[in-house]
């Protein structure tokens, strides 16, 4: 009798135990992350452009450019970047950006508040300043005759092709590629006298020959060459405001590269 009840209350309390876990529901549980707090780089000390980072040559002929330069932002802030487009090609702009960028520093990116590498895209405009003209001395001498300023422009051709008077001259080529460092050095001994084109040197030693009421160029270098030499400085002063003296440079650039503001 005894064991029939035990064993009774035990498929009783085995019923009520498969009853209780039939109504208790699994619950799955997932790990939900939480977004992570990121702070994108940010100037802390934004690069200072300086008159000096405009190309030499560039700023002469008066040539605008845009320039995509890339930088890898490290933990510290500091950029290391590298161009990677450019509206003019070879003449100084890439490298000029590039300079620019990496003077600025940068609050890093911040991800949970740490400090990691990033990179930033920065585009650069160079817009060429409206150049000042210096007051000169007015020339009030005679105009030139037709055999002068002949005379004139067979003087500054031959003084074009001296090449003493082109190495004192800082053009700035050492800036630009070497294939246009190597065209703009010949287009220069061609057809410029030092810092001035040729065209306008050849009409300033007409001014200084019908200033002294003589034809040609002396043949022998004369004692009061010095005085030759400042005539025609002036003269040549007074005709040659920058665009003037640079303006055939510049044309023969946009005829074979093109510029991108024509």
């Amino acid at each position: 009798m005894t064991g029939l009840v035990s064993a009774t209350l035990a498929l009783a309390l085995g019923a009520l135990a498969s009853s209780q876990d039939a109504q208790t529901p699994t619950i799955s549980v997932e790990t939900v992350a939480l977004p992570a707090t990121i702070t994108n780089p940010s100037w802390k000390e934004p690069p200072v452009v300086d008159e000096s980072d405009y190309p030499k040559l560039a700023a002469q002929l008066d040539l605008a450019a845009n320039v995509l330069v890339e930088c890898e932002v490290d933990e510290q802030g500091v950029p290391k970047c590298r161009s990677v487009e450019t509206t003019v090609e070879g003449m100084g702009f890439e490298q000029a950006a590039v300079t620019i960028a990496e003077r600025g520093r940068l609050n890093p990116r911040r991800v949970n508040g740490t400090a990691v590498p990033a990179k930033i895209a920065v585009r650069l405009p160079f817009v060429p300043q409206e150049p000042e003209d210096l007051p000169v001395e007015p020339w009030n001498g005679p105009e030139p005759s037709a055999a002068q300023l002949l005379a004139g422009l067979v003087g500054a051709q031959s003084m074009a092709g001296n090449p003493a008077l082109q190495g004192h001259i800082d053009w700035g080529l050492e800036q630009l590629s070497p294939e246009k460092a190597h065209i703009f050095r010949q287009w220069i001994a061609e057809m410029y006298v030092g810092p001035a084109n040729v065209k306008l040197m050849g009409r300033a030693i007409a001014m200084a020959l019908a200033e002294r009421g003589v034809l040609t160029l002396p043949a022998e270098t004369p004692p009061d060459w010095a005085d030759w030499v400042n005539d025609m400085e002036r003269a040549h002063a007074s005709l040659s405001p920058l665009k003037a003296n640079t303006a055939p440079l510049r044309e023969r650039f946009c005829a074979r590269y093109g510029c991108p503001e024509d």
